[in-house]
């Protein structure tokens, strides 16, 4: 069992050396492009010598192959493929095979999240687990997200519905970002993780941004939706880590006061506790 558990390690690596290799760039690492350049990023045997290793040995890791690497030779891998700090430290918790699942929250703590989302009337907010999947929010959320920023919906997925990508002035790169922080806060071999894996597959978009392997993206952003009947307003989307709930966020979605956005926050809370 432990082999098997060993060779997916490996091939996982070996694919996030391959997407990072063809998004790098000659030019971020000091070499010069060619003319008649066959690769999109860079090619093994620049990564190699950038790494200080042999050229075979490269090849090993990305065929998945072999024992797991040294930290030095990680080290060297990263800065060869120019990674952030993030994705430096994704690397090495592929390599480690260390991955732990966020346990579920206490029921107290649950409880207490929810109790105190319940009670923020003027602001939408949510959590979710590092799957992105929402185990609570309060009405003001469920209502804006229509029903996509309600507790058993998962964030990332809604975001590939034909309504968020024409709503979302901002679609590609906070879908971007959200996909990095999944994959950057998720058990890579996980079963829900596979299973959201799967769920988008059939998306020509979500398979492109998917397969760059990103890890790093900006956690807090503005973005512009378009409301039906209002026109386009800006909301600033902040993520909160909660100290008692290891691996969760907390998302709220703000407005400046006298805003559109915040006109529009007061107007569905007024609905909502009208038809209560």
């Amino acid at each position: 069992m432990r082999g098997m558990v060993m060779a997916s390690e490996s091939a996982a690596l070996g694919e996030y050396l391959r997407a990072r290799r063809d998004v790098c760039q000659p030019e971020e690492v000091g070499l010069t492009r060619e003319s008649g350049r066959r690769v999109p990023g860079l090619r093994r045997d620049e990564v190699a010598i950038l790494a200080n290793i042999s050229a075979e040995y490269y090849l090993r890791l990305e065929q998945g192959r072999g024992a797991r690497p040294s930290d030095q030779v990680l080290q060297a891998l990263g800065r060869a493929l120019n990674l952030d700090a993030e994705s430096h430290e994704y690397l090495f918790k592929l390599a480690s095979g260390q991955h732990t699942q966020p346990s579920l929250p206490a029921q107290d703590s649950a409880d207490r999240i929810a109790q105190i989302l319940s009670q923020w009337t003027h602001t939408p907010a949510y959590v979710s687990d590092s799957n992105r999947d929402i185990v609570a929010a309060n009405p003001l959320a469920t209502v804006l997200g229509h029903g996509g920023l309600s507790a058993g919906r998962n964030v990332v997925t809604d975001l590939f519905n034909d309504r968020m990508k024409i709503q979302l002035a901002e679609w590609e790169p906070m879908t971007r970002s959200a996909l990095a922080s999944l994959r950057r806060d998720a058990d890579p071999f996980s079963p829900r993780l596979k299973e959201i894996v799967d769920e988008l597959s059939g998306d020509e978009d979500f398979v492109r941004m998917w397969s760059r392997y990103d890890v790093s993206g900006a956690e807090d952003a503005r973005i512009s939706m378009q409301i039906e009947g209002v026109g386009r307003i800006s909301i600033d989307l902040q993520n909160l880590a909660v100290r008692s709930m290891p691996g969760y966020l907390l998302t709220v979605l703000s407005a400046p006061p006298q805003s559109i956005a915040a006109r529009v926050f007061g107007s569905l809370q007024r609905s909502l506790e009208t038809s209560e």
